[in-house]
């Protein structure tokens, strides 16, 4: 557990532990949090920590505009006018590559890891016949490498079903 000085640390959070303690995603967090406006109270061990008054707010309030109207309470006419104008931002943002379509970055990811695996493959051969290593030397770099690939693995799955359950928080 982080070490506190003051009392006002302890109501300071970063967004892992924000995830952790409202059972949240931390993506959901995130997003939240940017969508709502919060800045960060402070930088504690590198991450930035948001204040709990700001925070909580900002995670549990309902989809509001920045005139604090909900969309759904609007007339026909405006509602549609803000539907359109959201669609019109996330256009732009996807335009701009702050935003990618999910489909992408899968494509991508993958393409990496793919890269990431070869190399990795071929890495006890090349050790032994290069650089002439020792055969024990070759099997420890062979468990190492297969540690790691379980590591990654293991990463993908858990991603896999946190962003599950974020996608059913949000439902």
């Amino acid at each position: 557990m982080a070490e506190i000085n003051r009392i006002e640390d302890a109501y300071s959070w970063n967004i892992t532990r924000l995830a952790e303690a409202f059972g949240f995603h931390r993506g959901t967090i995130r997003q939240r949090l940017n969508a709502a406006g919060v800045i960060p109270s402070g930088v504690r061990n590198g991450a930035n920590v948001y204040a709990l008054k700001d925070a909580g707010p900002a995670i549990f309030a309902d989809v509001v505009v920045a005139g604090g109207v909900n969309p759904d309470e609007l007339p026909p006419t405006e509602m549609r006018a803000w539907y359109q104008a959201q669609n019109e931002r996330v256009k732009l943002e996807q335009t701009l590559r702050g935003l990618v379509v999910a489909e992408e970055v899968h494509r991508e990811m993958g393409s990496l890891a793919k890269a990431v695996a070869t190399t990795l493959d071929s890495l006890p051969d090349i050790l032994e016949r290069d650089c002439g290593l020792p055969g024990e030397a070759v099997d420890r770099v062979q468990s190492v490498i297969d540690s790691l690939r379980d590591q990654m693995y293991q990463r993908i799955i858990e991603d896999d079903e946190l962003d599950g359950e974020c996608a059913a928080d949000q439902a």
